[in-house]
């Protein structure tokens, strides 16, 4: 079986809004020093989940990204995990890309590199949780889909069985491969590369393809970011009454309600 994972790079959402500062040209967010982008989390739990699946059935995994040669970083850490290799697509990034064009140009390399029979995705990223890529991408290589998926309970020769999450309910799938499958991150933890595992990455050729490798794309980009701005922290006052007794520190309590219009 030959799995391919497709990976984002992002800006790490566990980054202090105070830290983010939003670039001159106010459409994507600029690092600052001692920043670095990491791997969507949904996705490494897509790199996980097919793992286990080599694990379990043997194949080949092959990770994807579509991105500038930063984002090769996160290919080496899914082949650390235990991915077999990865493709570098060179093409826009960040929070400004339009799906249908990253979701063409993933479609194009998977069917270059042919024979795939599962495709892995995170549901969602979590810089712009737009969840679209995916389910775009499914319907260019002509896929059937199950998203968001919270389990993978059985993988056949030709079909797979999956726990696909509702709002209330939980719903059991069987659909016949080739399938790409939007991975929740309640399905697995993801493993830590081990050092063997880094060091190895370090040393496998990761190839870029440019346009030129994969045809002119079919989809103009269809959504425009305008403008990106952040939200300024709440301004948080707090006032200490201290009066002596229960009785004098509730009357001043009550006078500063009063004042403040809240009663």
């Amino acid at each position: 079986m030959h799995i391919v994972v497709t990976l984002k790079q992002v800006f790490d959402p566990n980054t202090p809004p105070v830290l983010l500062q939003v670039a001159p040209d106010e459409k994507s967010i600029e690092m600052r020093s001692g920043m670095s982008p990491v791997l969507n989390g949904y996705d490494a739990n897509a790199v996980e989940e097919a793992l286990k699946i080599k694990e379990s059935v043997g194949g080949t995994v092959t990770v994807v990204t579509v991105g500038d040669d930063q984002a090769i970083a996160q290919l080496r850490r899914a082949i650390a995990m235990g991915a077999d290799g990865g493709i570098h697509i060179s093409g826009a990034t960040g929070l400004g890309c339009d799906s249908f064009v990253i979701a063409d140009q993933l479609a194009r390399a998977i069917r270059k590199i042919g024979n795939v029979d599962l495709v892995l995705s995170g549901k969602a990223s979590s810089d712009t949780d737009a969840g679209q890529t995916h389910l775009i991408l499914a319907e260019k290589l002509g896929f059937a889909s199950i998203s968001p998926v919270k389990a993978i309970v059985q993988v056949e020769t030709d079909a797979l069985v999956a726990d696909r999450m509702g709002e209330d309910v939980t719903q059991r799938l069987k659909a016949r491969l080739p399938l790409l499958i939007g991975i929740s991150n309640e399905i697995n933890k993801p493993r830590t590369a081990g050092l063997k595992g880094v060091m190895m990455a370090k040393k496998v050729v990761i190839p870029t393809w440019t346009e030129a490798d994969l045809g002119e794309l079919s989809s103009a980009p269809v959504v425009e970011l305008k403008r990106l701005y952040i939200k300024p922290p709440v301004k948080v006052d707090t006032v200490m009454i201290s009066e002596g007794s229960d009785e004098a520190n509730g009357r001043a309590l009550a006078d500063r309600l009063v004042q403040e219009g809240v009663i």
